[in-house]
């Protein structure tokens, strides 16, 4: 009975994790899109990075955004029955859902190996393969993965079985692996070229194919006994087959010019052509015999076709591009602005978003607007852009072959530009005129911020790192106060008075505690480079940068903790509105959003990702015991619940085990942390 109590608490707090992202551009979401697999024509799923995870009931018309169950790439999905569907991905993972994707429940698979592809010849039996040679079965009946012996220690891609007995694996060096006893044994093809095979399908018991590495396509026709001659049919990498008879298929294909492709053949592989070239990648194809099939692909993709392959259509909406600033004058008024002359504009908190402007194809780096309707965006070429009716029309001041990366007022009359070789302009009649500022410095500058009407800063890089200056006297002179940063700067905020921070390169962080006069460096947790930084009070603050990488602190930016990444590529911008509502955005035309409050509870959550601690008995009805990790002398042990909330609180020092009354809390799943200035560590506890 615990056992069965557990499992549905589990369940419970799997669904709720993650649970406060939107995503506003593109949709249903931005992140690339691995595989899908259907039960019937209409209930399907699809997969991808980041935990991405998506479910349709009309066949792919319509799409809904599930929220994940894990932050690791999900690499395959198989569905078995209306109910029951089951994941896996990176590090070994694996989840099941009973109630159609409503909540997943984790499931062992005693590896930590990438896991590449996924399939079920039946309801009872699945198999998996990934890397380093791992083949696992799955059982149903008591929902347990068993690793197999294999004979290979290659990359797995594919596999594709017959019934629970007679299968093949495919991998890396020309891998082709053959069971008829279920995975007990194998036997091994001699590879003769030694190339990566990506995918393996059979369209009967006697004919299947290979995609392979640079083109080359294996054919059987006798069930796998033997191969044919090597056949180069493409000049480009094939990563997914299905065909629909012996004539008619489908194939993926890396290019790493223009795109990839999607090319057909109607004469069984002997020739191919293409029918779709998307530019953010194509990952997989299926098909089925009435025609229709799905292909995914990087940003959301989601391509469908009713007519065995000849057209396609992307269901995914919005707009792409690199977004480089974000900024909301008002709760639901906000504009968004990019490369390529991109500028977007909401007027209702971000649910929908409109091009406003097609005036320029400059690369537009910065945003600011003093009110709902007069704006201004600094970008290439020396220009800065003014709008006086909310981006309807845009007049222009050319101030010569400059790169500006950064726009901000002090107040509604007096702003300011800023940009490569120490360049900076200023304006005191609304953006009508502006004129050269001396700043004293030849450093790139890449963003400018002001406390008040006196008080502001600029930051950047120079030859020897850093750098950031400082004015008292409302943008006439500037001083350095920081000249040898360890790293370029490209972002700068401060919340009051004297305190203020700095981000950039390799996840730099420097703070200053008393107006800029001093700056210390602190520990940001990461390599990755930071793009933005803003705080929503003294204490609150967040940063973004590249592969996704999002920080939060709650402590006025003495520690820095990092929220999974809910994109994988480059955040460039952070803004947050009086409301409390925070917009993220970046490469590929990502804007994401979630409300702070919602945010610093997940963070609370998202500490399940951290290492474990030993914590037992568990579950739990009266005491437990915590043994306290060698490298904590001394730290805080915190019990939150699922909604974040802190329960209990113990500090200790220089002791090895610290035992807890738990009797008085309430029967539910908690999370357990024990956490110094460095280390975080986890554990989830069930108390009955």
């Amino acid at each position: 009975m615990k056992k069965l109590l557990l499992s549905a608490v589990l369940l419970l707090f799997i669904s709720c994790l993650y649970a406060q992202w939107t995503w506003q551009n593109p949709l249903p979401q931005g992140n690339a899109i691995v595989n899908t697999d259907f039960y019937d024509d209409e209930t399907g799923f699809a997969v991808g990075c980041l935990g991405t995870l998506l479910k349709t009931t009309d066949g792919g018309a319509t799409w809904e955004f599930l929220q994940r169950p894990t932050h690791e790439n999900i690499t395959d999905v198989e569905v078995i029955d209306k109910n029951t569907a089951l994941l896996i991905g990176n590090n070994g993972t694996s989840f099941i859902t009973s109630n159609g994707g409503s909540s997943w429940a984790p499931l062992e698979t005693g590896t930590d190996k990438n896991l590449n592809r996924l399939f079920f010849p039946d309801n009872n039996t699945g198999y998996a393969v990934g890397d380093s040679g791992v083949i696992l079965k799955f059982n149903r009946t008591d929902f347990q993965w068993t690793s197999l012996n294999s004979p290979t220690s290659h990359d797995l891609f594919s596999l594709f079985y017959f019934d629970d007995q007679t299968g093949f694996v495919v991998g890396e060096f020309e891998t082709i692996l053959k069971t008829e006893d279920g995975g007990l044994t194998w036997s091994a093809n001699e590879p003769s070229h030694y190339l990566t095979m990506f995918d393996i399908t059979f369209i009967n018991e006697n004919v299947g194919y290979i995609g392979s590495e640079d083109g080359f396509i294996f054919k059987t026709t006798n069930g796998g006994e033997t191969w044919d001659d090597l056949k180069r049919k493409i000049f480009n990498d094939i990563k997914s087959l299905c065909f629909i008879d012996e004539n008619i298929g489908l194939a993926t294909l890396y290019s790493m010019v223009g795109g990839d492709m999607l090319f057909k053949t109607t004469d069984g592989g002997e020739n191919w052509y293409e029918v779709y070239s998307n530019q953010y990648g194509l990952y997989s194809v299926s098909c089925n015999e009435s025609g229709s099939g799905i292909a995914t692909g990087g940003t959301g993709t989601l391509l469908l076709t009713q007519d065995f392959g000849e057209n396609w259509n992307n269901y995914t909406t919005g707009y792409t591009g690199e977004y480089r600033s974000v900024f909301f004058p008002s709760s639901n008024t906000g504009y968004v602005v990019g490369f390529y002359g991109s500028i977007l504009k909401t007027t209702d908190g971000g649910e929908h978003w409109a091009k406003i402007s097609d005036s320029t194809t400059n690369r537009l780096e910065s945003v600011y607007f003093v009110d709902d309707n007069h704006g201004y965006i600094a970008g290439g070429y020396g220009k800065i852009y003014k709008t006086n009716d909310g981006g309807e029309n845009w007049s222009v001041t050319e101030t010569g072959d400059y790169y500006f990366n950064s726009v901000c007022f002090r107040d509604k009359d007096h702003g300011f530009v800023a940009g490569n070789t120490g360049i900076m302009f200023s304006t005191s009649d609304a953006g009508n005129t502006w004129e050269e500022v001396s700043t004293g410095s030849t450093a790139a500058l890449y963003d400018i911020c002001f406390y008040d009407n006196m008080i502001g800063y600029t930051a950047g890089y120079s030859a020897t790192g850093g750098i950031i200056l400082k004015t008292i006297d409302g943008g006439l002179t500037w001083n350095i106060v920081l000249e040898d940063g360890p790293n370029g700067l490209w972002d700068v905020c401060f919340p009051d008075s004297l305190k203020g921070f700095a981000v950039g390169l390799r996840g730099t962080i420097m703070k200053t505690s008393d107006g800029g006069i001093s700056w210390e460096e602190k520990p940001s947790g990461t390599y990755y480079d930071l793009q933005g930084v803003y705080f929503t009070d003294s204490n609150r603050g967040y940063a973004v940068g590249s592969c996704g990488t999002i920080l939060y602190t709650g402590d006025g930016g003495e520690t820095w903790k990092s929220y999974p990444p809910v994109f994988g590529r480059w955040l460039q911008s952070v803004f947050f509105t009086k409301a409390g509502k925070g917009y993220f955005v970046g490469a590929d035309g990502t804007i994401i959003t979630t409300p702070e409050q919602e945010f610093s509870i997940s963070i609370e959550e998202s500490i399940v990702n951290a290492p474990e601690i030993k914590a037992y008995p568990n579950p739990a009805k009266d005491i437990i015991t915590i043994e306290i990790p060698d490298n904590m002398s001394s730290a805080e042990i915190k019990i939150f619940d699922l909604k974040g909330q802190l329960v209990l609180e113990e500090q200790y020092k220089n002791i090895t085990e610290c035992n807890l009354n738990v009797k008085e809390l309430k029967s539910g799943l908690y999370i357990v942390t024990i956490e110094d200035p460095i280390h975080l560590h986890t554990q989830k506890i069930l108390i009955y």
